[in-house]
């Protein structure tokens, strides 16, 4: 007697795995889920999405990408002109920079008056002779006396992040940049 008692509980126990796992499959199916292949298109579904998304941020980098590189040509194509004569380029590293210099460059900002000494002496060595200076206004007139013997007058006065050079023959302009910048 004690077999078919043993059998009797082995088969109810069994059976009630059977139902649990029975009953836990049926409640997928009861919220509106289609088994096996609901799951299968909702994972295209989400494939799809997926691949939307992944193409959105491909589209969005290759637009970043693109307004980089223009940016990159807008800041290359930037030209300086001082005195109407002279320029140069302003690397794209540097057109971020205030003042499109470099940080220890840009702390060596310079008055007119150190403007001023740095012409005087740059004429002097080119063996022009500086007859007078006089200030007017935030500027400074710098009077030299050319080879022929005519005065001219050269104009140094503040700007926003150089010296501005006036009246200055383009070779000894070129060195007085150098030298200050």
């Amino acid at each position: 007697m004690k077999n078919p008692t043993r059998r009797i509980l082995g088969l109810a126990a069994a059976s009630l795995v059977l139902a649990a796992t029975a009953q836990a499959q049926g409640k997928s199916h009861e919220k509106g889920d289609k088994g096996d292949k609901g799951k299968a298109k909702g994972m295209q579904v989400d494939e799809r999405r997926d691949n939307d998304r992944d193409d959105r941020m491909r589209d969005r980098d290759c637009d970043e990408r693109n307004r980089e590189r223009d940016r990159y040509e807008d800041r290359n194509r930037n030209v300086i002109v001082h005195n109407g004569d002279v320029g140069r380029r302003v690397p794209p590293g540097l057109a971020k920079k205030p003042g499109q210099m470099p940080p220890g460059q840009y702390k060596k900002r310079y008055g007119v008056p150190q403007g001023v000494t740095v012409l005087q002496d740059i004429f002097g060595r080119r063996g022009y002779t500086v007859v007078r200076t006089e200030p007017f206004g935030e500027s400074q007139y710098v009077y030299y006396r050319l080879r022929d013997g005519s005065v001219q007058r050269a104009i140094v006065s503040p700007g926003t992040d150089r010296l501005g050079f006036t009246n200055v023959p383009a070779s000894l302009l070129r060195e007085v940049l150098a030298r200050l910048y």
